[in-house]
């Protein structure tokens, strides 16, 4: 089977180009420590090999936790946890047909129905077996990379495992042809409310003795969550729907970066969540689409491509103007953007701040980032400044 990747070429000034070839992994010739194992352990050492960035950016930076967690559906192959109490499960595999991609998705998602309804502690402890040390800590693979506090985190862990928020990924070097058959597929085991990405890692033989891992994303999200929660005692359970006759129905295509943000914002300040989204919503009419990654940028496009960034709002709850005034600069009208931070600066009593790089911001009236709280208090405001910057911008 020939690779839909172009053959790389190495090159050095002065020196012939060299071909690099094709690593297939488990073909005759690469036996030994190149199958499935040479994957898992590859993107358990190296988990920045995994281009979330582009998959999903609120599941960064990923935190290799171990490989071969034991559930009651088999042995999760890589797991990793984000600092902000992402689960990530991975799923190593050789994809060479349509039967094995079914089979390895299938596998997949019995693994999140596996877990969810844990609690931290099962988690803990399975990773506790599967690393064979009784003293490890979740909490203390990413106490140095978190704002979170250890109950918070350890809290939003038990969230996302109770409730089945759950990042699949299924990498293999194989997965070529035919992804968009996977949604018909993918409805009949509609049970869980997990994401689901795939991930083709095209191996090359390098120079020297190395490798060349050339990451292709052939699926960048499904979102596989149309389901009834239950809950039986402290734990949560689903149960799967009928399939319904529409192959997409219970699929959509989306971020799921976007329900990750949401969750880590109510996680700091519960109940924000849900107004914030309503805000969101409101500002469509004005052509204000939300842009999730690790955080939310609300930006407007005008018909000629050029954006517009009416606020950048973090989880943490922060909300950063700096761009709006930068890309209204670009726009040709840096009035209007200054007009709007005043209005917002108005609003939450504090002041626009000029500094001396020449960006601008808003500063609350203790001196420090503007916090969404207090902006949402005054939701009909904000929009009105945010509809009046995009008219201005606009010129409508």
């Amino acid at each position: 089977m020939t690779s839909r990747h172009g053959n790389p070429i190495f090159y050095q000034d002065g020196r012939p180009a060299i071909p690099l070839t094709n690593l297939r992994l488990g073909q005759r010739g690469h036996e030994g420590d190149h199958r499935e194992e040479f994957l898992q352990t590859l993107v358990y050492d190296h988990p920045d090999v995994i281009p979330m960035a582009e998959i999903e950016p609120a599941y960064r930076p990923l935190v290799s936790v171990c490989t071969e967690l034991n559930t009651s559906a088999g042995s999760v192959d890589n797991v990793w946890i984000t600092p902000e109490g992402g689960l990530i499960l991975g799923e190593c595999k050789l994809i060479r047909n349509p039967q094995s991609r079914r089979e390895v998705v299938a596998q997949a998602l019995d693994y999140a129905r596996a877990v969810t309804g844990w609690h931290f502690e099962d988690l803990q402890n399975a990773a506790r077996n599967a690393r064979k040390d009784q003293a490890f800590s979740l909490w203390n693979l990413v106490r140095e990379q978190t704002d979170l506090q250890e109950e918070q985190f350890c809290d939003a862990i038990e969230r996302r495992l109770r409730f089945g928020r759950i990042m699949l990924l299924i990498i293999s070097d194989g997965i070529h042809e035919g992804v968009e058959a996977l949604a018909s597929y993918l409805q009949l085991h509609a049970g869980v409310h997990a994401s689901l990405a795939l991930l083709d890692l095209s191996i090359w033989e390098g120079v020297g003795g190395g490798y060349l891992i050339v990451p292709r994303i052939p699926l960048r999200t499904v979102l596989v969550e149309r389901g009834i929660v239950t809950l039986e005692g402290e734990r949560g359970r689903f149960i799967a729907p009928q399939p319904a006759s529409s192959s997409t129905s219970m699929l959509k295509t989306a971020t799921a970066s976007e329900s990750e943000f949401y969750a880590q914002l109510d996680q700091r300040l519960p109940g924000q969540a849900d107004k914030l989204k309503g805000f969101v919503l409101s500002l469509k009419p004005f052509g204000i689409e939300p842009e999730f990654g690790k955080s939310l940028f609300l930006r407007w496009q005008s018909q000629d491509g050029s954006t517009l960034s009416a606020g950048t709002i973090e989880p943490t709850g922060s909300i950063w103007l700096l761009k709006t005034v930068t890309d209204a600069r670009i726009a040709g009208n840096q009035e209007a953007a200054e007009r709007y931070l005043e209005k917002v600066a108005s609003l939450i009593h504090g002041s626009v701040k000029r500094y001396e790089n020449g960006t601008i911001d808003v500063r609350g009236s203790d001196d420090r980032s503007i916090r969404l709280p207090t902006l949402l208090q005054f939701p009909a405001e904000w929009k009105d400044a945010i509809a009046n910057l995009v008219r201005d911008i606009s010129g409508k």
